[in-house]
């Protein structure tokens, strides 16, 4: 009767570990079609960069919790203090932000080369490193996705040469709000936006 529970334990960590792989190796497929598609419009010569950008969002939008991000960035205490109306303008604005932020770098690239590793489980999370390659110069930017009850798996943070994007903002936000209210964190994010 022993060997029943342990045999059970057995076919659970195989079926555990089969639905991990099936997991990794969609989110590298995603990945690098994804990273394909955006390239590809970069290298574009025939459209304009508004026509780039928009075309570029509908592509990556779908990819990233942008509400996950923004409360992360914010943090847990502040999250709390503040209003459901207050929250959703503040997804609203950080959204932007992250969008916006990203769209000037992608006008940075020029003809690097991105290489996708293979995903790594980390706890109940996923971790996709890639690379960034221009001769002999490497980037290194790890995704960090989770798995939505609705979505699937979605990206909520991006480690860019090791430092977190969410962690990042969260100390900005910090150091922001040590001194000043959230009408004025709002504020600053509404500036960095024009």
């Amino acid at each position: 009767m022993r060997f029943l529970p342990l045999l059970f334990i057995t076919l659970f960590l195989n079926f555990s570990s089969a639905l991990w792989a099936d997991d990794k190796s969609d989110i590298k497929e995603i990945m690098k079609h994804s990273i394909h598609d955006v390239t590809t419009l970069i290298q574009d010569k025939t459209i304009t960069k508004e026509v780039k950008h928009q075309e570029i969002e509908k592509i990556i939008t779908p990819l990233f919790d942008f509400a996950l991000m923004a409360r992360l960035s914010l943090g847990k205490k502040q999250w709390k203090k503040i209003s459901p109306q207050e929250r959703k303008a503040f997804v609203t604005l950080f959204s932007q932000r992250i969008r916006q932020s990203y769209m000037s770098k992608l006008d940075l690239y020029t003809d690097e080369v991105v290489v996708i590793d293979d995903p790594v489980v980390v706890k109940n999370r996923i971790h996709l490193p890639t690379h960034l390659m221009r001769k002999s110069e490497k980037r290194d930017i790890l995704y960090k996705f989770y798995k939505s009850k609705r979505k699937g798996w979605l990206i909520y943070d991006v480690d860019i040469i090791g430092v977190s994007i969410v962690q990042t903002y969260r100390s900005q936000f910090a150091g922001i709000l040590k001194e000043n209210s959230f009408e004025t964190l709002m504020e600053k994010l509404k500036i960095s936006d024009d």
